[in-house]
């Protein structure tokens, strides 16, 4: 490690009167996890031989009998919670072997670490540029329980039609389908939204805008501007941190899962996505379709060649399922387009100059581990351009129509899996992509397949509510 990058560190840390240092990593399923320490402690040797911590606590991460693992703080991605009571220093981690000193097999942020590096090393690209989109519910009460005899959730929000009769709505139902960019007070969540995207700000993260979205029962959307790989990630992280945090004291409850309403939009976190090399966009090519390059063209054939294994990784809960039906502004079908929302990948319409030019991929959700959803796409479409796949031979478009409009036929279209199921089995058959120069080891995809696979069993056995509407009375 950089002394002098500790010796700064140092230097902020006073600057700021910092009592404490979080640490924080994301573990195999996406949770963020922490351990903190007090500042006395952030000496060299923490910055170069980290802290312990037991990784067999954790699903899917190691053995009992090879529990012991390190976690080392990056000094370059240091962030100010301020929703700790202490002045608290929150630094991001990569997990190492406490013996050894190497980058741990599991670590998802070091997938993400090898995969940007192979991107350089093949010469596709000096850095890959990702822009997620936020997608998430607020709710102003979320309850949801499972015990013998008894199983169901209830939310509650100001704009929902059910709170109309409530004497603090003051009228803010919606009278359309739509809540997409109301304004306020329909839109009774702006302030809060102002919120996050100043502490979003204050963390160094560059927000692009954020506004109402079309779920009339509390969604919202926060957009970022392009970070390299690693950053996108980590700012996923952070944000997920501010939005819970934020929604916390306003006594709001959030969530980024895809589908926690019926008959409502779901939520996805959306990545737009380019390419730089020596300073230069390489998807653009101004006589092509929508302006796209061939890289571009052959990285956006990977990913949907791939999306079905994919799709364990940009996809990875029982509820993303819900949510990738068809007529719902989420994809179902495997096929790109210009701005046809109806598409897995999208070229953006306003974005078609050697300055913008990029794609959007629209099937990933907010379940999903930013560090190996990111990676495993970029996997995906550095295998496209190294086997110089073409989209239109292989079936994936382009299509410019509504494929969910009435009687369109779509039987000859490659579809996405329509459970996680068969995400898994897909990336049991086809993994070797990710495999590529050891960016995903084999026990990182094997023990992932085995922790999915046990929480698919937890669904066995389990009669869902709806059930005993259709059922009951038999």
């Amino acid at each position: 490690m950089n002394e002098n990058a500790v010796e700064a560190v140092r230097k902020k840390l006073v600057e700021r009167n910092i009592e404490e240092i979080d640490i924080r990593f994301c573990d195999l399923l996406g949770f963020w996890r922490h351990v903190t320490l007090p500042v006395a402690m952030g000496d060299t040797d923490l910055f170069t031989r980290g802290v312990g911590f037991d990784g067999s606590t954790l699903d899917g991460m190691t053995s009992t009998e090879a529990g012991d693992l390190c976690l080392v703080p990056d000094p370059r991605r240091i962030f100010f919670d301020p929703f700790m009571k202490k002045p608290t220093a929150a630094f991001i981690g990569d997990i190492i072997h406490p013996d050894s000193g190497r980058p741990f097999s599991r670590d998802p942020r070091g997938v993400a670490r090898k995969a940007a590096e192979l991107a350089k090393f093949e010469g596709v690209a000096t850095e890959t540029f990702w822009a997620p989109e936020f997608e998430f519910y607020l709710f102003d009460k979320a309850s949801f329980w499972s015990r013998p005899g008894t199983a169901g959730y209830a939310f509650e929000h100001i704009e929902m039609p059910s709170s109309a009769e409530h004497h603090q709505n003051m009228g803010l139902v919606h009278g359309t389908h739509s809540a997409y960019h109301m304004m306020p007070p329909l839109d009774s969540m702006h302030d809060l939204r102002a919120e996050m995207a100043a502490h979003m700000t204050a963390a160094g993260i560059p927000v692009k805008y954020h506004h109402h979205e079309v779920g009339r029962f509390g969604q919202c959307e926060i957009e970022t501007r392009f970070m390299p790989l690693v950053n996108a990630a980590d700012t996923i992280m952070i944000t997920k941190h501010i939005v819970r945090n934020v929604a916390m004291r306003g006594n709001m409850a959030s969530t980024f899962m895809a589908k926690p309403l019926p008959a409502q939009p779901g939520s996805g976190m959306h990545f737009h996505i380019y390419f730089e090399k020596n300073g230069e966009r390489t998807f653009f090519d101004r006589d092509g379709y929508c302006c796209l390059s061939d890289t571009a063209r052959n990285a956006i054939a990977g990913i949907l060649h791939h999306a079905p294994s994919l799709c364990a990784f940009t996809n990875p809960s029982v509820n993303s399922y819900h949510r990738l039906v068809p007529a719902q502004e989420a994809p179902v079908f495997r096929f790109f387009s210009g701005p046809n929302r109806s598409s897995a990948i999208r070229v953006p319409a306003y974005a078609r100059t050697p300055q913008k030019m990029r794609f959007e991929y629209r099937v990933p959700d907010g379940t999903s581990n930013p560090y190996l959803c990111t990676s495993a796409i970029l996997m995906a479409a550095l295998d496209g351009i190294r086997k110089h796949m073409e989209p239109e031979e292989m079936g994936f478009g382009p299509i410019d129509d509504n494929v969910f409009a009435p009687g369109y036929d779509t039987s000859a279209l490659a579809r996405l899996p329509e459970n996680l199921g068969q995400a898994l089995d897909a990336l049991l058959d086809d993994r070797a992509y990710l495999e590529e120069n050891g960016v995903f080891e084999p026990d990182l995809i094997d023990s992932l397949i085995q922790v999915k696979r046990e929480e698919m069993a937890g669904f066995s056995g389990n009669p869902h509510p709806l059930e005993h509407m259709l059922y009951f009375s038999l």
